[in-house]
C-alpha cells in the first residue's frame, strides 16, 4: 500500500533537523499540509511559502498543480533528470518505484534544493547521508558510462558510477548532473551528453564569465577537463558552510495557471516583471533585486538563453519570512534562440527577445527609462565581446560558429556600432527590432 503522508523537517542544521508539519495526499491526489502546533510556538518558525503556505494553525489545502507538482514542497525534490535517474537506480536494485508524490519525497537522499527533508515518522528525522564524493572521483570511465546511459537508458550503470551519480537524483533540470565536494564545499557537477551539438558545459562556463563581467550575481564556478570532456562545477548557493538555506522557485511563488489563448499572461504575471513583483512584499531589498533581475533578463536576450522558465529563477530565505533573489543559474545559449522567444514574458510584446520589449515595462522593475537604458547598454557592451570571451575560455572555433545565431541581438547592436541609450531615445521602435 502506498505511503500517503510524511513529516516535513527543517534541515537548516543538518545535524539537528526540526519537524515542521505533516504533508498528505487525498484520494484525488491533492495535498494538505498542517504546521505542527509545537513548531508554531518556536521562535525559529517560518512559512514555507508566505503566499500559498502561510504560517497558521489550520490545515492548508495544497492542490496538485497542472504540472503534477506541489509548489515549494516539490522544489526540494527531483524532476526530469533526477526523477529519471532515481527510477533507473531503483530498477537496477530491484526496488519499487515511488507511487505518488509523498513516496518521491521520501525516496530522496535530501540532496535537493533548499533545507526541507522528509520522513515517515516524527521521531525519526531524515537521514542526511554524507555520501557525496569528491570531484576527484570524476573519471573518464565514469563520464563515458554516464554518457552511454544518457544516450540509451537501457544501459546498465555500474556500482561506482551509481555511487557518484546518486546525489544528483535529488536535482531538477533535464541535463545530467550530480553533487560533488570541490574545494571543501558542495558543488553541482554538470556534464555533457553524446547528442550535444556543442560543448554545453564549456559554453555555460564562458557565458557565466560574461554574466560576471555584466555585474550579474552568479555562484562561483570552474571548468575542469576529464580526458577530452568538460565538466562545469557550480558552487551550491543554497548551502552556507554547514547549513542549508530555504529555497523557493519563482514557479512556486507565482503558481501560474494555464496560459490564456491570447497569451496576455506573458505581458502580466507570467514574466520577469511578475517575478520582481511577487518577491517585492517579502524581499529585504526589493529595488536591488528588481534591478538585478532586469539585468539578467537583458543578458538572457543577448546570449540566446531562451530556457529561462520560472523554475530557473529562485528565492533564498536569509531571515525568517524574508527573501532575496538567488544567484543566477542555468545561463547557457540555446541553438534554437534565433527562431524562438524567451520562455517567459519580457514586456509589452510578451516573450519577444528584443531590446524594445525589454524597455517597454522597465517601470515594473522600479527603473526609470534612463536607468534601464544604462543597464541595456552595459550588458550589450559585455555580450558583444562574446567571441573573444569564448575563445579565451577555450571554446572550439567550430562551437563558436555553431553558437553565433544565439548572440544575434548583441552582434547586431555591435555591427551597427549603436549606443543602445541613443537608439532607445528614438521615437520609432523599428530601430529596436520591435516585433511586427
Amino acid at each position: 500500500m502506498a505511503i500517503e503522508s510524511c513529516i516535513i523537517f527543517d534541515c537548516s542544521d543538518p545535524e539537528a533537523p526540526v519537524p515542521i508539519g505533516r504533508f498528505g495526499l487525498d484520494a484525488h491526489g491533492n495535498g494538505r499540509f498542517g504546521y505542527g502546533l509545537r513548531y508554531l510556538r518556536t521562535s525559529r518558525a517560518f512559512s514555507l511559502d508566505p503566499i500559498h503556505v502561510p504560517l497558521q494553525a489550520p490545515e492548508i489545502a495544497i492542490p496538485r498543480r497542472g504540472d503534477g507538482t506541489y509548489g515549494v514542497f516539490s522544489d526540494a525534490g527531483p524532476n526530469a533528470w533526477g526523477a529519471q535517474l532515481t527510477l533507473k537506480l531503483l530498477r537496477e536494485s530491484n526496488r519499487l518505484a515511488p507511487q505518488n508524490a509523498v513516496e518521491w519525497f521520501l525516496s530522496s537522499l535530501h540532496h535537493g534544493s533548499g533545507c526541507l527533508g522528509f520522513s515517515t515518522d516524527l521521531r525519526t528525522p531524515p537521514q542526511l547521508k554524507n555520501d557525496i564524493q569528491s570531484s576527484r572521483a570524476l573519471s573518464a570511465r565514469v563520464l563515458q558510462e554516464m554518457e552511454a546511459y544518457t544516450a540509451d537508458p537501457a544501459v546498465r550503470i555500474d556500482a561506482e558510477t551509481a555511487h557518484l551519480l546518486f546525489p544528483g537524483s535529488g536535482l531538477g533540470g533535464v541535463r545530467p548532473k550530480t553533487v560533488v565536494i570541490h574545494d571543501g564545499t558542495e558543488h553541482i557537477a554538470k556534464f555533457s551528453r553524446q547528442d550535444d551539438l556543442f560543448d554545453v558545459p564549456a559554453a555555460e562556463y564562458a557565458t557565466l564569465r560574461l554574466a560576471t563581467k555584466a555585474c550579474i550575481n552568479v555562484p562561483s564556478f570552474e571548468l575542469i577537463k576529464i580526458g577530452d570532456r568538460s565538466v562545469l562545477l557550480v558552487d551550491r548557493f543554497d548551502r552556507l558552510e554547514n547549513n542549508r538555506i530555504h529555497y523557493a522557485s519563482a514557479q512556486s511563488f507565482l503558481d501560474p495557471k494555464p496560459l490564456s489563448p491570447d497569451g496576455r499572461d506573458y505581458v502580466t504575471s507570467f514574466s520577469y516583471a511578475g517575478i520582481a513583483e511577487v518577491l517585492r512584499p517579502y524581499g529585504t531589498d526589493a529595488r536591488a533585486d528588481a534591478h538585478e533581475l532586469y539585468r539578467r533578463m537583458v543578458l538572457n536576450i543577448m546570449v540566446g538563453n531562451v530556457d529561462d522558465h520560472l523554475r530557473n529563477h529562485a528565492f533564498l530565505m536569509l531571515e525568517p519570512g524574508q527573501y532575496r533573489l538567488s544567484p543566477a543559474f542555468d545561463i547557457v545559449p540555446h541553438i534554437e534562440a534565433a527562431g524562438r522567444p524567451q520562455s517567459i514574458g519580457i514586456g509589452e510584446f510578451g516573450p519577444a527577445s528584443t531590446v524594445a520589449n525589454a524597455l517597454s515595462q522597465c517601470g515594473r522593475f522600479l527603473l526609470t527609462q534612463s536607468e534601464a537604458r544604462e543597464i541595456i547598454s552595459e550588458v550589450k557592451d559585455i555580450a558583444s565581446t562574446w567571441r573573444d570571451e569564448f575563445r579565451d575560455a577555450g571554446i572550439a572555433p567550430r562551437d563558436i560558429h555553431t553558437l553565433a545565431g544565439c548572440f544575434s541581438v548583441a552582434d547586431e547592436a555591435d555591427r551597427q556600432q549603436i549606443q543602445v541609450n541613443t537608439v532607445l531615445g528614438h521615437d520609432r521602435h523599428e530601430d529596436l527590432n520591435e516585433p511586427p
